[in-house]
Formats: structure tokens, sequence, C-alpha cells
């Protein structure tokens, strides 16, 4: 199984990102590919704001991803597993976000996190591996 991170989403659905043909082929040869909730809120966020895609074309683009791969959302539990680990690991900041989409991947029974931001799971997921497209 395959988690896929935020920014692959983004350049998956957004033809003009310079990196939209290798999103949009990780997203469809991932294994088993899925995100949680949380990562399509980030999509959506990115595209209106970063991207300045209208508010219509950028929710269309995102709930589309529904069809393609499996979308969870986040338990109580996941946050409280991502909180405590974030301690530990030292992980500060906006850095909480990636460890709970790595808690997600760890309970889902991911083998992969396929992001375009390596860094970020440095130490939130050191058990997985991190692939980049």
């Amino acid at each position: 199984m395959t988690f896929l991170d935020t920014g692959i989403l983004v350049g998956a659905v957004l033809e003009r990102h310079p990196e939209h043909p290798a999103c949009r082929e990780a997203l469809e040869e991932s294994e088993a590919p899925f995100t949680n909730a949380h990562a399509l809120a980030e999509t959506f966020a990115t595209l209106t704001g970063f991207y300045r895609v209208p508010v219509e074309a950028a929710a269309e683009l995102t709930l589309a991803l529904r069809s393609i791969l499996s979308v969870e959302p986040l338990t109580w539990a996941d946050y409280q597993t991502a909180i405590s680990e974030s301690r530990r690991r030292g992980v500060m900041g906006g850095g909480i976000y990636d460890s709970l989409h790595a808690t997600f991947a760890r309970r889902k029974g991911a083998r992969r996190i396929v992001t375009r931001n390596p860094s970020h799971f440095a130490h939130a997921a050191p058990d997985l591996e991190i692939l980049t497209p």
C-alpha cells in the first residue's frame, strides 16, 4: 500500500503544475494508493491559495480524487499518536501535519509514502520508505 502526500495530489490534478506528468504517474501506478481526508483539505487549500485555481474548479479537482484513490478520515487516536511521537522526535510547527500523515499511513499498513517533500518526513516517518516522483 502507498500513501500519497498532498504535493503529489496537487501535482496530479493540476495540469499546469511543473511536475504534473510525474505526479500523475505516481497516482496511477502506485500500489493500492490512499490518502487521508486532511490531505484533501490541504490539496484544496494549495490549489485555491498558492495556485489561485477558482474555488469551483479546485473543489471539482479535489473531490474527483476520491474516484482514483482511497480516502479516509483521521481518527482521534491518529492525533494522539502523532502528537506524542512529535514530542519524542522533536517535530515542531507545521511538521505535525506530516506526522499526522505518517501516523495514518502506518495505521493503514503503508509500506511507502510518495511525496514531493521527502525532507518533511525525515523525523515523522523514518520507518517508512519515502519516494519522490
